[in-house]
């Protein structure tokens, strides 16, 4: 729900601030607030810790970049559905690299939620456009991103590792600014101001606190199914915040959507039980 609004914040705020320039206050923000906060838990982060939050910095920096890229071309509704296309990555990059295929109720589960996000995204006339293949990159990045929290929140300080990642995301930010971009700026209204703190806040400290809190007791794979419904909030806040009417088609897509992720979180008692052994 938080990610939601992440798409309409993020294009509004590219008409005060270039890429870059926005990812490096953006997450910079962020991980200051959350060293303000935590600073006595950063005390205890060994060096396995830095590191592991390095690489999930550098594939969040990765797919965040190519999100934002992506929605300067191609529609929000288009950047969803790919976005949501994290849930077929993930369970895939699982097969190839453990050679664990997925069960067939996950499998079940992640073509509904796709369908679902599909009968809300897509039209009738859908083409692929570079803007769209520069947003499945980034869902293939964020796959990356989520399997090694998964792996590294089962021994690392959750809050520590799903924050200090922020910070090599804001310095891979800034260096870019500074060599490719005309200038590092601030927004100049207080709605970009808004919205770069609800980016930063929201969407970065307290985002990715709770998805790698969420993943030291959840498979990646599990938890991109999940994640695969953040474009129905998208439609949600789409049309709570921008007066964007909800048609149902893509009423009857938020119904398939929550099918397809029930699948998925509700259980039998028998494989809950044995999920916690």
């Amino acid at each position: 729900m938080i990610f939601g609004a992440m798409t309409i914040f993020s294009k509004q705020i590219l008409a005060e601030l270039e890429v870059f320039n926005m990812v490096a206050l953006r997450f910079l923000i962020a991980f200051a607030v959350c060293f303000a906060v935590f600073h006595r838990r950063y005390s205890a982060a060994g060096r396995e810790t830095a590191f592991h939050s390095g690489v999930l910095g550098t594939f969040l920096f990765i797919s965040y970049l190519c999100m934002v890229l992506g929605c300067k071309y191609t529609t929000a509704s288009n950047a969803g559905f790919m976005m949501s296309l994290v849930a077929f990555f993930t369970p895939l990059i699982v097969w190839v690299q453990e050679k664990k295929a997925p069960s067939a109720r996950q499998t079940a589960s992640i073509v509904i939620t796709l369908v679902g996000v599909g009968l809300m995204c897509l039209s009738g006339r859908f083409t692929l456009n570079k803007g769209d293949v520069i947003c499945i990159f980034s869902a293939f990045f964020y796959s990356f991103q989520m399997l090694y929290t998964e792996r590294y929140a089962r021994t690392d300080d959750p809050v520590v590792l799903g924050t200090f990642q922020l910070i090599f995301v804001a310095v891979y930010g800034a260096v870019f600014s500074f060599v490719l971009e005309d200038g590092f700026r601030l927004p100049v209204s207080p709605a970009g101001w808004g919205q770069l703190l609800y980016l930063a806040l929201g969407c970065g400290a307290l985002g990715f606190i709770l998805q790698t809190a969420a993943e030291k007791y959840s498979s990646a794979a599990h938890s991109t199914i999940i994640y695969a419904s953040q474009p129905v909030f998208v439609a949600l806040f789409s049309y709570i915040m921008l007066g964007e009417p909800i048609t149902l088609r893509q009423i009857a897509g938020i119904i398939i959507v929550f099918a397809g992720v029930l699948i998925t979180t509700v259980q039998p008692r028998q494989n809950r039980t044995e999920d916690n052994i």
